[in-house]
């Protein structure tokens, strides 16, 4: 469900495997799922979506939309550092974890009808 997924977590991070992903060519719209979410555009909302990727081991990011989802992923990757600290002080996350995650790869397809790629 997009960062709604990454900000709430559980069942909205799973691993893709060829069983799950067979099958879906014929299929309109999308089996990922996609949702506007208000709470990533905040960094509260975003060191949720942090603390729900590394508890998951995710390092890397597709990030598939227009300019707010590319833009949310842009402020994303420049925060992370930032915010795997504010995980580690409040105790959410050790350092060890810190350091096994300290980067986050984010690759940005633009899917948009809004010709606003720039």
């Amino acid at each position: 469900q997009g960062y709604e997924g990454l900000v709430e977590g559980g069942d909205n991070i799973k691993q893709a495997n060829w069983l799950s992903v067979s099958n879906i060519i014929q299929l309109g719209g999308t089996v990922i799922g996609s949702a506007r979410c208000k709470a990533f555009t905040t960094r509260a909302g975003r060191l949720r979506a942090a603390h729900n990727l590394v508890e998951h081991g995710i390092t890397n990011l597709c990030v598939i939309g227009g300019d707010g989802s590319l833009t949310g992923a842009d402020i994303f990757r420049s925060e992370w550092a930032g915010l795997l600290e504010e995980l580690v002080r409040d105790g959410q996350i050790s350092e060890e974890v810190a350091r096994e995650n300290c980067r986050l790869n984010i690759v940005g397809l633009v899917g948009s009808i809004d010709n606003d790629f720039c």
